[in-house]
C-alpha cells in the first residue's frame, strides 16, 4: 500500500502530465490513474501540504498551487 505522501505526489504527477500551471484546475475524473481507495488519502495530504486546493463550490475540482507546481516539478528530478 502506498503512503499518503506517495499518493499525494501521484496526484501532483497528474497535474504535471497535463501541463497545468498554478491556479489551473482538474476535475476528479482526470485522476483515473490514481487508485480510488488511495485517492482521498492522497488528496488530503496534498491539501495539507498546500500543493492543491479544493474548489469551494465544487468539491470535485482541484486547483494547483505555486507550492504544488514546485513539488510536482521535483518529482521528476528526485533520485
Amino acid at each position: 500500500m502506498s503512503s499518503d505522501e506517495e499518493v499525494g505526489r501521484q496526484i501532483l504527477g497528474v497535474f504535471i502530465s497535463h501541463k497545468i500551471r498554478p491556479s489551473g484546475v482538474l476535475r476528479r475524473n482526470q485522476f483515473m490513474g490514481v487508485r480510488d481507495g488511495d485517492f482521498q488519502r492522497g488528496l488530503s495530504k496534498a491539501v495539507a501540504n498546500n500543493w492543491i486546493k479544493i474548489k469551494l463550490r465544487d468539491r470535485y475540482t482541484y486547483e494547483l498551487t505555486d507550492a504544488g507546481l514546485a513539488a510536482g516539478l521535483c518529482i521528476g528530478t528526485a533520485p
